[in-house]
């Protein structure tokens, strides 16, 4: 691949630092449980299953491909020519590179900024700025656009 892939950096209980490499997936592979780390697709399909939750970045590089049955916490790109369904929930921005195709099904949730140079449908709900880079954003018919509700403070709050 032509990228790298820095340690995550934890502070474990007792204040101390400790490195954890990117988990990187070669071929098709289950998410079950859960996983506290960054993780790369690099060809094949990762699914995390319904129950199942990752913790922290999520790339989907060129040609790969990503389903999210459970809960992914934390930003996910989608890269040129990858392709990604969200059947669970994605708590965390979204960034899909051109080419690239993310599709909300129904009962799917989008819950974050969106930066879009690709395509994503939407038939579940979706919250959070769009900023699109020349990308589509199709909220398909029976979808739900979340608005944010203005705090006391000014803040602008989504509840799910």
């Amino acid at each position: 691949m032509d990228h790298s892939h820095p340690n995550d950096i934890f502070i474990d209980a007792g204040g101390l630092q400790v490195e954890q490499a990117t988990l990187v997936i070669d071929g098709d592979s289950t998410l079950n449980g859960a996983h506290n780390g960054s993780v790369c697709v690099h060809n094949g399909t990762l699914t995390i299953v319904q129950g199942a939750t990752h913790n922290g970045s999520l790339a989907v590089q060129p040609g790969a491909q990503v389903a999210i049955h459970g809960a992914q916490n934390g930003s996910l790109t989608i890269g040129a020519d990858a392709t990604g369904e969200v059947r669970g929930a994605q708590n965390g921005s979204v960034h899909v590179d051109a080419g690239g195709v993310l599709r909300v099904a129904v009962g799917g949730r989008l819950a974050g900024s969106l930066s879009v140079a690709g395509l994503i449908e939407n038939a579940g709900v979706r919250g959070g700025t769009v900023t699109k880079y020349g990308g589509t954003v199709i909220d398909l018919p029976g979808s739900t656009v979340k608005e944010p509700q203005v705090g006391a403070n000014g803040a602008k709050i989504f509840h799910w």
